[in-house]
């Protein structure tokens, strides 16, 4: 019975352990002005489409957001932007909704790709309030989104 016991606590730890060694662990920001010198591309948009790139039992494989952007502050010009995550949150993805509308601070990831996570200031636009008083207005981006 005592070894039944251990073999379950030993068990039960590397399983803890393996799910902790997984979890993402986050730098804090410096604010939106520092986030957007460092960024590739910021933009806000309403996501068109999520599509999930899978690929069996690996909870890295991607997740693409498709937004239709309305407004630009840094590194987009077309209409419909790709934007590429981890898919859980545990590996710092972000989990992009369809027909929400976002304020992203996008990276440029080891393939050229757009990406972000939930360690970048990428909200919901409805929570940017902060970031659009120092960001400002931005500009439209031609076939975007109406204003």
């Amino acid at each position: 019975m005592k070894t039944l016991m251990r073999c379950l606590l030993l068990a039960a730890a590397v399983a803890l352990a393996a799910e902790a060694g997984l979890a993402c662990t986050c730098a804090p920001s410096k604010g939106p002005a520092e986030d957007l010198a460092l960024a590739a591309a910021v933009f806000s948009g309403k996501v068109v489409e999520v599509r999930k790139h899978r690929r069996s039992g690996d909870i890295f494989a991607g997740v693409e957001a498709v937004f239709r952007v309305e407004r630009a502050w840094k590194g987009v010009e077309a209409a419909t932007v790709s934007v590429f995550t981890a898919s859980h949150s545990a590996t710092c993805g972000y989990g992009f909704r369809g027909r929400r509308t976002y304020l992203v601070y996008a990276y440029k990831d080891a393939a050229g790709r757009l990406s972000t996570g939930i360690c970048s200031r990428t909200r919901r636009l409805k929570d940017a309030g902060e970031d659009l008083r120092v960001l400002g207005v931005g500009r439209g981006v031609a076939g975007g989104a109406p204003k």
